[in-house]
């Protein structure tokens, strides 16, 4: 029997029909992996970490238990909630607290009162009076601040760089050291 395609060639493909498309074929795939929120873990002891001391100063406190008498003097910001009678002289930053109670002067770079003072304040910076402070006497400082609602009896002396604080010292040096006669007395009443 022989073809009738005698060139030995295939048969030429049906064109009427068209094969089906294919379905793409399903590859297998890597399971997707969903972000999970963290779980809680148990609090593990921690190594105490190295720090480099912050420039922070920390303030001394004296508590409000303390009653102190006589000359206070300090270099270190420092905080008073108890009681002193005296005088405290300082070069960093002093705060009365709320608790606090002073008799007498207080010279220092800043001043902050809360609480109560019976004294004049000597500051090189600042005198804070807040809304709690009840104060009695004189104020000399190149910035003072009254905050509504404080109590504040006497004058306020206000001079550039603490000239009034340094003015003032000088005074008292120059009467410490005059004989106490006539003038020497005159002196140290202010008189002089």
């Amino acid at each position: 029997m022989m073809n009738a395609n005698s060139s030995g060639r295939a048969p030429a493909p049906d064109l009427s029909t068209r094969p089906e498309p294919r379905e793409p074929r399903a590859e297998p795939r890597e399971p997707r992996v969903e972000p999970r929120a963290p779980q809680p873990r148990a609090a593990e002891p921690r190594a105490p970490e190295a720090r480099t001391p912050e420039p922070a100063v920390r303030a001394s406190v004296l508590g409000p238990s303390l009653r102190f008498r006589g000359e206070l003097s300090a270099q270190e910001d420092l905080i008073v909630q108890g009681s002193v009678e005296g005088s405290i002289t300082h070069t960093q930053s002093l705060t009365i607290g709320t608790d606090g109670s002073m008799k007498g002067d207080i010279r220092a770079r800043v001043i902050v009162i809360d609480g109560k003072v019976e004294g004049d304040l000597y500051a090189t910076e600042s005198v804070s009076i807040r809304a709690t402070a009840k104060v009695k006497g004189n104020v000399f400082a190149p910035r003072v601040a009254i905050t509504e609602g404080a109590f504040f009896q006497g004058q306020i002396e206000m001079q550039p760089s603490g000239a009034a604080v340094q003015e003032h010292s000088a005074r008292l040096r120059q009467a410490a050291n005059a004989p106490l006669e006539g003038a020497g007395v005159d002196q140290m009443l202010g008189a002089g």
